[in-house]
Order: structure tokens, then C-alpha cells, then sequence
């Protein structure tokens, strides 16, 4: 195959060549740019360029569209060459799942189903397949090369976990609260005297004995009633700063000194407290391996990329993409 591209190339050069000596004569095929021994063709990046301009919105830079698929076509020339180099190639049993799996994924259960699918994107079921072949022999060479290379065992991962704990993985201080709140109206202030009054009498009623449960079924006005009171597990920062800071006491209290609002005053009672920490690393360590894959993927598969970018001959022919090859270096 490299041997026919660089005859092509070769055919191509002779052409330019010689098209000035030849009245009235045109290339048949521009050429955009030349990535080693391989070609990119007029017709194949407008076809490209087409396709990405339906894929993005009428507002999208013009020109960073064409930018970005040159860029696109020349990283998959680069790859071409190397699964050549490798020896890589999609065989047909992973082909024919491919195509197997677009047709479950759009529930086209018949050959005459799917054949009808491709007609309305002008595409056959060979291009398809050709497709298909061209980007599974593509990510296999991003496999062998960029993710087989990841660390992700449970080394780098306890490591990675120390890292990005704080940022992904902090457990807020909790505590187990139930409720009793009494109501007012904020502009009557004896009615604000007499919620205090009477939750000075509840306080009492518990030291003595009496259930904070049955009270807050008793005498409570808010929607945890009927619950004894009970507001559940509750994290610091959830609640308003006011009821926030009356729950998490320092030092901890089991009944902290009510809280008076503008027309409320509450009551709690604060069980099982949990000082803040973090989510422990068995938890987290599938979330972690996922997020650190990402990341790394994309790290070293752009470092992989402009190495192979480096060490290849890549020669922009359009003059206005050339040019922008040039403001981006």
C-alpha cells in the first residue's frame, strides 16, 4: 500500500510539474496536504468539512471548522501509517459486530430495515464496513500505543486518591437530628416570647425524663410532627447557616441551645455525630479509575499525537490552511 502512495505522490509531483507546459490542462484531484507518503484529497476534506459543519452549531468559527478537521485527517493519516507499521488490521468477525450493534442500537431488526437506514445518509453498507474497518484498525493502534501504557493499578490509584481527595471525595461533618419547632408571627414580639417561654418549658420536660420524640409529637409546628421531630441524617453546610451552626456545636452538644429565627424557634436533639472525612478508598476506587483514565487518556494521547506529528513530513497545500498551520505554531 505505501509502495502505491508513494507512486501516486510521485504521479502527482510529475503532474504539477508539467501542468504549466500543458494549455488549458487541470489537475484532476487537488491536493490539500501530504502527510508522509499519504494524501489528502480536495474532494475527501470537503466531504469531511461538510459532514462537521451539519455537526456543529451556525454559530461555530468557520474557520476553526476547517481547521479542526485538517487536524483530524492529517492525526488519521499519522495513524494509518503507524498501524501499518504494526501490522494492525480490523478483522471481519469485529466488523460484522460492528454493524451488528448499529442495528440493535437503532432497532433495525432486517437487512432491507438497514440497507433503508443507509440510504438516507446517501452512504452503502460496504462504506459502512469500510468505515467501521478504518476506525476499529485506528483504535487498536491507540490501544497498543496510548491506553495499554495508562497505570492505573492500585498503586497509582491510592496515590492519585491522596492527590484529589479533598477536591472529589470530602464527607461533611453529619449528625442524626430531630426537631421541635415552634412558630410566630415576626412582627408580634409577645407572641415571639411566649415560643421562647414555652420551649424553655420543653427543656425542662426533657431533662426530666420526657422522650424528645413524644414532645415533638405533642407540641412541635413543623412538618417532621408526626415523625417525632425526626429530620434524619443531616450533613454540615445543608441546612441555613442559622440551623447550621445550632446543630454542629463546638463542642458538640446533644441538645444545643435553641435557635431563634425571624419568626420561628427550634429546638434540637443531636445524636450519632460524625466528624467530617473523606469517602475511603474502596469506595471510591472505581469512580477513581474511571476519572484518572479520562484524564490520562487525554494527556498522553495528545503527547502521542504531536510525537508522531514531529516525526512525520506534513505539508499544507491550502494556502489559507497553511497559514493558520502557521499562526498555531
Amino acid at each position: 500500500m505505501k509502495g502505491r502512495m508513494k507512486r501516486s505522490v510521485q504521479a502527482f509531483f510529475a503532474a504539477a510539474a508539467c501542468a504549466a507546459s500543458l494549455s488549458g490542462a487541470e489537475l484532476i484531484e487537488r491536493i490539500v496536504a501530504r502527510v508522509n507518503d499519504k494524501l489528502i484529497t480536495q474532494s475527501e476534506y470537503d466531504k469531511r468539512l461538510s459532514a462537521a459543519q451539519k455537526a456543529f452549531r451556525a454559530s461555530a468559527d468557520p474557520e476553526q471548522i476547517r481547521k479542526a478537521v485538517l487536524e483530524d485527517m492529517i492525526k488519521e493519516k499519522l495513524l494509518e501509517e503507524r498501524a501499518t507499521e504494526m501490522a494492525v488490521s480490523a478483522t471481519d468477525e469485529e466488523i460484522e459486530a460492528a454493524v451488528q450493534r448499529v442495528k440493535a442500537q437503532y432497532n433495525l431488526t432486517t437487512d432491507a430495515e438497514f440497507d433503508a437506514a443507509l440510504a438516507q445518509t446517501n452512504m452503502t453498507r460496504d462504506e459502512l464496513k469500510r468505515q467501521m474497518r478504518e476506525t476499529i484498525t485506528l483504535q487498536k493502534v491507540i490501544g497498543r500505543d496510548v491506553t495499554s501504557r495508562l497505570d492505573l493499578s492500585d498503586d497509582a490509584l491510592r496515590i492519585e486518591y491522596e492527590r484529589q481527595k479533598e477536591k472529589y471525595y470530602a464527607v461533611p461533618e453529619q449528625a442524626q437530628v430531630a426537631e421541635i419547632v415552634l412558630k410566630f408571627d415576626s412582627s408580634d414580639s409577645e407572641a415571639r416570647q411566649r415560643a421562647v417561654a414555652r420551649v424553655e418549658e420543653i427543656r425542662a420536660r426533657i431533662k426530666a425524663g420526657t422522650p424528645f420524640a413524644d414532645l415533638a409529637r405533642e407540641a412541635s409546628e413543623g412538618t417532621t410532627r408526626e415523625r417525632g421531630g425526626e429530620l434524619g441524617t443531616v450533613a454540615k453546610g445543608e441546612l441555613v447557616e442559622a440551623l447550621d451552626a445550632g446543630i454542629f456545636t463546638n463542642p458538640p452538644a446533644e441538645y444545643p441551645a435553641p435557635v431563634l429565627t425571624a419568626d420561628s424557634i427550634h429546638l434540637f436533639h443531636v445524636t450519632n455525630r460524625k466528624p467530617a472525612g473523606y469517602k475511603p478508598f474502596s469506595e471510591v476506587k472505581e469512580d477513581l479509575r474511571k476519572r484518572i483514565s479520562d484524564e490520562l487518556y487525554e494527556k498522553r494521547f495528545t503527547e502521542y499525537m504531536d510525537r508522531l506529528r514531529r516525526d512525520a513530513f506534513v505539508k499544507i497545500y491550502d494556502e489559507q490552511l497553511a497559514k493558520a498551520e502557521e499562526k498555531k505554531s
